[in-house]
């Protein structure tokens, strides 16, 4: 064959599995090109990248052997015995410096990545002293050094000896604070978790980072330890903020099954005064629902976790059988000290007038309550692990000069898990009660119904519900909602989904439970996944079905 019709060498490698093959591979593949009529003259390069790929993980005393290609053939057969491996028969990592009374240090000492009587892997050796300058950069000791690292290897007695000494020297501390664009530092005060003179961790400036960012007051934020400026082992950290603009506005467009199209203008002021006061609002109009709302927030212990918030909202409803006007305005305390609850005090006032079915009237109540919620999740965007839970109860009584008396008791959780990195289980609950209340007496947006693509898919939003004398829908004194749903990764960005709700809104739980179940796809975007599910309400005598979207965060 001419050598202007020689092709390069494929490689077919035998005797080894695993790690052992994926290492050759990488080696052959890093290879530079090998004309398959001169790859006998190449034979050490080639053994040699595979001694080294097998050393690497522990084998030194390999037998290879090279069947070499034969016309029309391009590929070399490689036939490996990697032999006993060398084990690990003595490791010592020692620290000198600082980090000798460092718990996190000490911590890495009693999980190292090799013990004696293990596999010597040299990625495991120099992920050892990679954890130990990592650790090292993030407390603090800027001037750490590995003063010796060395293995020691015996093929004969396929046995290794392991050397690191680790000399951290001092660990730096947070010197001076500086903060630059604001008038008043009052306000992020809460924000630090660390004062001058406290020992250097980098993970903490990270998490002042983050906070300053969620205060949604600052355009800019920038933290910046100056290590060039370190005296006395103390290194000073600088602070820049920049202000966010006065009037911050966006609109937005949208479309879900249950409220068809809508759009949305938000309009905020996230600096009312340096005391960190901020005004919100809100313009939604959807197909069945228009919303105005205004919201003044005043910090108090902490901008991100502990606030007063006065809000006004006003909603007009045309659903199904449910016509509603409601002005609220509110008086809530947030706060999420002292645990990782969310939790919500409020007094409400609220003028309603309403029509359900046959029930009509003009509503004035007084509503004392409070609310806890928790979010977790693992995974950013598209979390592979979460949960979420929300428990809320609200008080009307004449007592007060509310128009009726009632309790009204409303609880949901949703858990996600992820198995086997492809297969995803969703479950959801929600839990309802009007309790010592008369519902001809309770105004329509206080009443239950269930139905749509939050609660059961198959049935139109808030379709289930009693029906009044007139056929109408009159709302319900409880509702109860399962559902359970099973996500299976066909590609990167692409689930297919199946999935069973059932569900009931009802007074006295003799009427019948609604199911739906059905299909889906399950499409990962930018602002979270777009959700779409086929779902048909199998309860029925004549089977409805929907087609459900909808576009956000899973939790």
């Amino acid at each position: 064959m001419s050598s202007a019709l020689a092709a390069p060498v494929t490689y077919d490698v035998r005797g080894v599995k695993g790690e052992l093959l994926d290492n050759v591979k990488y080696y052959l593949a890093a290879l530079p090109v090998i004309d398959s009529q001169r790859v006998e003259a190449r034979e050490a390069k080639i053994t040699e990248a595979i001694r080294k790929s097998l050393q690497a993980l522990g084998y030194y005393s390999p037998q290879i052997d090279f069947k070499y290609p034969v016309e029309p053939s391009h590929t070399l057969q490689v036939q490996i015995d990697a032999g006993k491996p060398v084990k690990v028969r003595q490791i010592q990592v020692v620290l000198d410096g600082d980090a000798q009374t460092d718990p996190d240090f000490l911590k890495i000492l009693s999980s190292l990545d090799l013990e004696s009587g293990s596999v010597l892997h040299h990625g495991k050796y120099e992920n050892i002293k990679h954890r130990l300058k990592t650790l090292a950069a993030t407390h603090g000791y800027f001037d750490a050094k590995i003063t010796q690292s060395d293995v020691q290897v015996y093929p004969r007695d396929t046995a290794a000896d392991i050397n690191i000494i680790f000399n951290s020297g001092h660990r730096y501390h947070f010197g001076s604070i500086s903060i630059d664009g604001i008038a008043q530092t009052q306000l992020i005060q809460p924000l630090f978790h660390f004062k001058q003179g406290d020992v250097y961790d980098t993970r903490k400036l990270a998490e002042l980072s983050q906070s300053l960012s969620q205060t949604r007051y600052f355009q800019v934020v920038d933290v910046h330890p100056q290590v060039s400026h370190a005296q006395n082992f103390q290194i000073p950290i600088t602070i820049h903020l920049q202000k966010k603009k006065p009037n911050q506005m966006e609109t937005g467009i949208g479309f879900s099954t249950d409220e068809g199209p809508r759009v949305q203008w938000n309009w905020e002021r996230p600096w009312v005064n340096d005391a960190g006061h901020r005004f919100s609002s809100q313009i939604k109009i959807a197909q069945t629902t228009q919303t105005v709302d205004f919201s003044y927030r005043i910090p108090n212990k902490n901008p991100i976790d502990d606030y007063y918030q006065l809000q006004t909202t006003y909603n007009n409803v045309s659903q199904s059988d449910t016509r509603s006007q409601k002005i609220e305005t509110g008086l809530h305390y947030w706060t999420t000290l002292m645990g990782n609850w969310q939790r919500d005090y409020f007094f409400k006032t609220a003028y309603e007038r309403y029509a359900q079915g046959e029930d009509s009237g003009n509503s004035l109540l007084f509503l004392p309550g409070a609310s806890i919620s928790r979010v977790r999740s693992q995974g950013g965007i598209d979390p592979y692990w979460g949960d979420q839970q929300t428990l809320s109860v609200m008080f009307s009584d004449p007592l007060w000069a509310s128009d009726t008396r009632f309790v009204k008791v409303w609880g949901r959780t949703k858990w996600l898990r992820t198995y086997y990195s492809k297969h995803r289980l969703i479950f959801r609950a929600e839990q309802g009660a009007l309790l010592w209340g008369n519902l001809s007496e309770i105004p329509a947006s206080q009443r239950f119904f269930t139905g749509g693509d939050q609660t059961v898919r198959g049935f139109g939003y808030e379709t289930i519900s009693p029906h009044d004398a007139t056929g109408a829908l009159s709302g319900a004194l409880n509702t109860t909602v399962g559902s359970l749903e099973y996500n299976y990764q066909v590609a990167p960005k692409w689930r297919i989904a199946t999935f069973v709700d059932v569900g009931t809104a009802t007074n006295d739980y003799k009427d019948p439970w609604k199911m739906g179940t059905g299909v889906g796809g399950r499409w990962l975007t930018p602002v979270g996944q777009l959700r779409f599910d086929l779902a048909f309400g199998v309860s029925e005598q004549s089977v409805p079905f929907r087609l459900h979207f909808a576009l956000g965060p899973e939790l």
